[in-house]
């Protein structure tokens, strides 16, 4: 009996340690989503009207289709298509 409680007390650790990483991946996950946000609405702004929305919805796309080098493009040409 004492045995099988040991290794009760041994998996419920396992189980806990396993939420504290998902739940910590998680809270992270969140603030670089926050982050990338923040960054396509402060490109949005520097823009006005069409644009604008343009930019917003084209950093979404790129994000979609995961795009980085397009993304970063949006944000400093306003279009992907621009050559620097």
């Amino acid at each position: 009996m004492k045995k099988r409680y040991s290794e009760l007390y041994d998996l419920n650790k396992d189980l806990i340690n396993g939420y504290k990483i998902r739940a910590n991946n998680h809270t992270e996950l969140l603030n670089c989503l926050r982050a990338v946000n923040q960054a396509i609405q402060r490109a949005g702004r520097l823009r006005v009207g069409k644009p604008k929305n343009q930019v917003i919805t084209a950093c979404r796309d790129a994000i979609k289709n995961n795009n980085v080098n397009a993304l970063f493009k949006i944000m400093r040409a306003g279009t992907a298509s621009s050559s620097l």
